[in-house]
């Protein structure tokens, strides 16, 4: 099949076509994507080959045909096409699929994983995609996620709708049609010339064709039709070409119309030994067909004209050859392909027996539906009597969540002693059994610790152990554990084994890596530690397409979590109510796993009584199903719901029996929490022994599992513990360091300096005009949206991942159409200014090498830094002058959450600079400088309570007491517009000024 994936050959007679030559280049100019909708015919391949060597773009092709309808084939071959730029992409795409990635993410990493090469990507009839709407999708997200430097061009027979479509409706991706492909009069001379026809006139062809360029090239002129639609000409032109040649050889075309590319073996194969000698002869004429790789590789329509032919002439033949060709097939190890051929040849059992080895590529590329099309076909009776076969429905059931049907025959074929044949056969169905199973976990436990099954078995058991047992459990040896490591993982979080977690996540600079989209569970051991912003830098990473994939929930249960940790408690708790709902439609079965979290930030946010209602239905709902892990952890919040209502008995009665659950069980995330509420339960019991063998307990485990962060805030929730440990000193320096949390030291942004010969862009975020200037030039006046993005990515100088950046920038956008906003602002930039972004093999967004980039914000952080490092005059002088830097507000124009955030970040810094200035001043005994500098940091800010202060010091150092007062009663009613009064240190101010 490497004809697939291989450019095609270029036709006798080809001419150069600058007009279109020139077009194409100026689209992609402009657009990253051009959809050519034209007919059989017209010449999208050959005009798209010449395009790319004229302009010498290194080529990615791709052919498509009925086989990649499946979007996880789809991916595997487009990760093939992929290979020259990037040798991992098949490797990527094979894990990822084998991991049980839905091909929507898999396209996401497939894109993500080309990085700065710069390429032409090809994908042919493309009409096979119309129908399949699976395989469209997941080509859009692949297009969304493409970096910058990759171009696509996409021929088809037949408008594309879905994402295509809507990508064309936005002014995303240029159409180019079969009129613009149309012959001119002067190209139909030059084509009739290279055909040895000079001396013929080309305005009777162009009547006929409207310039249709295949009726020139094979010289089928006479008999065609003024007006016939492109369809028609193409079936003319077939006829035509058919009949022209002897006998043998339309036969011999007939024939070998049944594979997409017919090689020698293929030839003798199907027209026996004088197939050899004729796929030789018809390989030297001019026939609508290019040899790809010792491949004869017919033009569809022309393949499409002979199959009909077949059909027509030969129809007994075609069963008979249809079974030949699978035979080859299935001898060349394309065993998928030759089971399709003997679908179409009607030989059930034949396909069947094929089948049984075809379906460990299907499974691993998890393409279920093609699977269970295939067991539709063969029947019942057929699939009952193979266990291979069963063991492919069991796992392509549960594959397209139809889990309940997979529950039901798992316990058929357990009941009739069949399993055990399946397990034999498939040894990894046995996992899949216990991926079915896991929301009844006694009854998961029963069957796969009865069945042997490979390494995916052992972490399925493991999990489930972790789960639901009451013994410790240890986790099995192993690293790698591919589809089964989400599962695997989960039992490590559990158990709070955060420090294998941890192992899981990749090494510094190795991001994006295959390891952490396999799982999202590390997540939540760097939140336990308190590593928030490593946690939330590695979420924003992670592409829309893969948390809005197939495990959405988990990744809205760990984006609840995370922001829990950061205090945003109303989006944790849309987070939480997400994971829940995702979770019931899908029948994933996680729902009382993810109540817990809902009702944790219900009680967070004062709603006792929801939270109450929630937890006690999460811990019922898991206490049935046998789900020990989630009732503890429904107890232990539900324990602290109680604390909240003064329920200080039930409080302690859930609270001791979680406590003990877990400690039994080693299952220790939650029980720092446990044990904490815990001991104030028992303390307010005057159980004081209690309480205080509860809260080392406390201790001693976050303290085990390297989580303080976590008890810091189970302390919170109840400050007692906390106090009375001091109080008691009973702990030493342990506990009192555990009072308050110290923010980490912000990140100084600051830019390189410049060395020679680069370019310096400077964004002036503030002024009467803002604008970004070029090497002392202005480019940029009034482009608010440009303007945003140098600003912002001048804040980061070591890059913006790209869909984090999107998110900033266009925030009311989805990521398709945030996506196509990003590109247009960049090709704005570039077009404006000349200067270019450049993409980090990690995905960062950020200024291209070469570059000097600095802000007026920028420098003014680092000049008053600078001045607050001086002292007397000279600080004054460096202050005023850093000042006058700053004229207006940050972007005044920017209606951006982040843009109103700095803006506020630096006017609190000016302001303070300012008041910094007027004291100064004071001390200096420069009255009028002073109150210079408390009127600008008023002028700024309106409530400066301090800035009056200076400005009635000024006036009392004059001696007009009548002017103290005056400025005192202006802050006065200043402050009241916000409901407050002066401090009563003001006014002991006043009193003193004025003598009183």
């Amino acid at each position: 099949m490497s004809h697939k994936v291989l450019p095609p050959g270029l036709p006798r007679g080809t001419i150069a076509r600058d007009r279109l030559d020139e077009h194409f280049a100026s689209l992609l100019e402009v657009y990253e994507t051009i959809v050519i909708f034209a007919a059989a015919g017209s010449g999208k391949t050959v005009q798209t080959r010449m395009f790319a060597a004229r302009f010498g773009w290194p080529l990615a092709w791709l052919t498509l045909d009925a086989g990649d309808r499946s979007p996880s084939r789809l991916m595997t071959y487009l990760a093939k096409a992929l290979a020259e730029v990037n040798p991992e992409a098949p490797h990527t795409v094979e894990t990822a699929l084998e991991e049980g990635f839905p091909a929507d993410e898999v396209a996401a990493m497939l894109a993500e994983s080309i990085h700065d090469s710069s390429l032409l990507l090809v994908l042919d009839d493309c009409e096979w995609l119309v129908t399949a709407d699976e395989a469209l999708n997941a080509l859009g997200v692949f297009l969304d996620y493409l970096p910058a430097n990759v171009r696509t061009i996409i021929h088809s027979r037949e408008d594309l709708g879905g994402p295509i479509g809507r990508m064309m409706l936005q002014g995303r991706i240029a159409r180019v049609s079969g009129e613009d492909l149309a012959l001119s009069m002067d190209e139909a001379r030059t084509l009739l010339a290279a055909h040895g026809q000079g001396d013929r006139d080309p305005a009777p062809l162009m009547e006929a064709t409207k310039g249709w360029i295949a009726a020139v090239a094979f010289d089928i002129v006479p008999g065609l039709q003024p007006g016939n639609g492109p369809d028609a000409l193409a079936g003319f032109v077939s006829r035509e070409i058919l009949s022209r040649l002897p006998a043998e050889e339309q036969e011999f075309l007939l024939r070998t119309s049944i594979p997409a590319g017919v090689t020698a073996r293929a030839a003798v194969a199907l027209c026996g030994e004088k197939g050899y000698r004729l796929w030789q002869s018809l390989g030297s004429r001019h026939l609508p067909a290019t040899k790809v790789d010792r491949a004869l590789v017919y033009h569809p329509r022309f393949r499409q004209h002979l199959r009909e032919e077949l059909q027509a002439r030969l129809p007994g033949e075609l069963p008979e050859l249809q079974s030949r060709y699978a035979s080859l097939l299935q001898q060349a190890g394309m065993h998928e392909d030759a089971v399709e051929t003997y679908l179409e040849a009607g030989e059930l059992d034949k396909a069947a027996d094929v089948a049984e080895r075809a379906v460990t590529a299907l499974a691993a590329r998890a393409d279920w539906k093609v699977l269970l099309r295939w067991l539709e076909a063969f029947g019942a009776v057929e699939v009952e009597s193979r266990p291979v076969l069963l063991g492919a429905a069991l796992r392509a059931l549960y594959g397209v969540r139809r889990i309940p049907e997979a529950q039901a025959l798992i316990q058929r074929l357990h009941q009739e002693g069949t399993l055990s044949d399946v397990a034999k056969a498939d040894p990894g169905a046995v996992a899949f059994v216990g991926y079915a199973m896991q929301w009844r976990p006694a009854e998961a436990l029963e069957l796969v610790r009865g069945y042997e099954g490979d390494f995916r078995a052992e972490a399925v058991r493991y999990e489930l152990e972790a789960v639901a047992g009451r013994e410790p459990v240890a986790p099995p040896p192993g690293r790698d554990w591919v589809d089964s490591e989400r599962v695997y993982s989960w039992g490590l979080l559990v158990q709070g084994r955060l420090d294998q977690l941890l192992r899981m996540l990749p090494d510094e600079g190795d991001w994006p890596p295959r390891s952490f989209f396999r799982t999202p569970h590390p997540l939540l051991a760097l939140v336990w530690r308190g590593e928030l912003a490593l946690a939330r830098e590695l979420l924003d990473e992670v592409p829309e397409a893969i948390k809005f994939g197939a495990h959405t929930d988990l990744w809205f249960f760990h984006e609840a979590w995370l922001l829990w940790a950061e205090g945003r408690l109303e989006d944790a708790l849309a987070a939480a109510e997400s994971a829940v709902d995702h979770s019931r439609r899908t029948l994933f079965g996680w729902e009382p796993c993810f109540e817990v979290v809902v009702g944790v930030l219900q009680l967070a946010l004062g709603r006792v009584d929801d939270a109450r209602m929630t937890l006690a239905d999460a811990i019922s709902r898991s206490a049935a199903s046998g789900n020990r892990c989630y009732a503890e952890w429904g107890q232990t919040f539900q324990g602290l719901a109680y604390l909240r209502i003064d329920r200080t008995e039930d409080a302690a009665r859930v609270l001791r029996t979680a406590t003990e659950a877990m400690r039994a069980a080693g299952r220790t995330l939650m029980l720092p929490f446990a044990a904490v509420y815990l001991a104030e339960a028992e303390a307010r019991l005057g159980n004081a022994e209690a309480a205080s063998a509860a809260v080392e307990l406390a201790y001693a485990s976050a303290n085990a599992i390297g989580c303080l962060f976590v008890l810091k805030n189970a302390l919170n929730d109840v400050p007692g513990v906390l106090r009375r440990q001091i109080e008691n000193d009973s702990g030493g320096t342990r506990w009192r360091q555990l009072v308050g949390q110290q923010p980490p030291e912000a990140r100084k942004r600051q830019p390189a300096v410049p060395s020679e010969r680069v370019i310096v862009v400077d964004v002036q975020t503030h002024g009467p005009v803002v604008d970004l200037m070029v090497d002392g030039v202005p480019r940029c006046s009034r482009r608010t949206k440009v303007l945003e993005l140098a600003a912002y990515l001048a804040l980061h100088p070591e890059g913006v991942e790209r869909h984090r950046l999107q998110e900033r920038l266009f925030p009311d956008a989805d990521p398709r159409r945030g996506g196509n906003y990003f590109r247009q602002v960049v090709h704005k930039l570039r077009q404006a200014t000349g200067v270019n972004l450049s993409r980090t093999s990690h995905g960062h967004v950020r200024w291209a090498d070469g570059l000097y980039v600095d802000s007026t914000d920028l420098r003014f952080e680092r000049m008053i830094g600078e001045a607050y490092r001086l002292q007397g005059e000279e600080r004054l002088n460096c202050i005023e002058a850093t000042l006058e830097t700053v004229e207006g507000p940050y972007l005044p124009e920017s209606e951006l959450e982040w843009a109103e955030e700095r803006r506020h970040e630096l006017e609190v810094m000016i302001v303070n600079a300012a008041v910094d200035a007027a004291e100064v001043a004071m001390s200096l005994g420069l009255l009028e400088r002073a109150r210079q500098a408390a009127t600008f940091a008023i002028n700024r800010d309106p409530f400066c309570e301090s800035a009056y202060c200076v400005r009635m010091r000024v006036e009392g150092a004059l001696g007009s007491p009548h002017a103290v007062l005056a400025e005192f009663q202006r802050l006065t009613t200043a402050l009241a517009e916000l409901g407050v009064e002066p401090t009563p240190a003001t006014r002991q101010l006043v009193r003193e000024l004025r003598g009183t």
